[in-house]
């Protein structure tokens, strides 16, 4: 009886001691800084600065080829734009001008 109740006690230790942590379901935060302004071929898009970019010798900021209604943000929303996302360097030749594929964003 002794040995049922401690093994009981050390059960209900280990559950209750166990905690579910919060996961963040996006890999990066980022700061949208604006629209590219250049008139060049290759330029276009949103501007954004990855803060915990881990890949080797990051730019200073990426391209996205999107506006802000097709990211689900207020056009009339000022920049700066403080969001968390998903993100991947985009395999098309834009991939070579720093240009990103966004799959999951959120405003912060």
């Amino acid at each position: 009886m002794k040995r049922s109740i401690l093994i009981l006690f050390c059960f209900g230790v280990i559950v209750g001691g166990c905690k579910k942590s919060p996961e963040n379901p996006y890999q990066s935060q980022g700061i949208i800084t604006g629209y590219d302004l250049r008139t060049c071929a290759m330029c276009g898009g949103l501007e954004i600065t990855i803060k915990n970019d881990t890949t080797k010798n990051p730019p200073s900021f990426y391209e996205i080829n999107s506006d802000l209604q097709q990211l689900d943000i207020s056009p009339n929303k000022p920049f700066p734009i403080n969001v968390s996302l998903n993100w991947k360097r985009d395999p098309s030749p834009l991939g070579a001008y720093n240009y990103i594929i966004v799959s999951g964003l959120k405003v912060n």
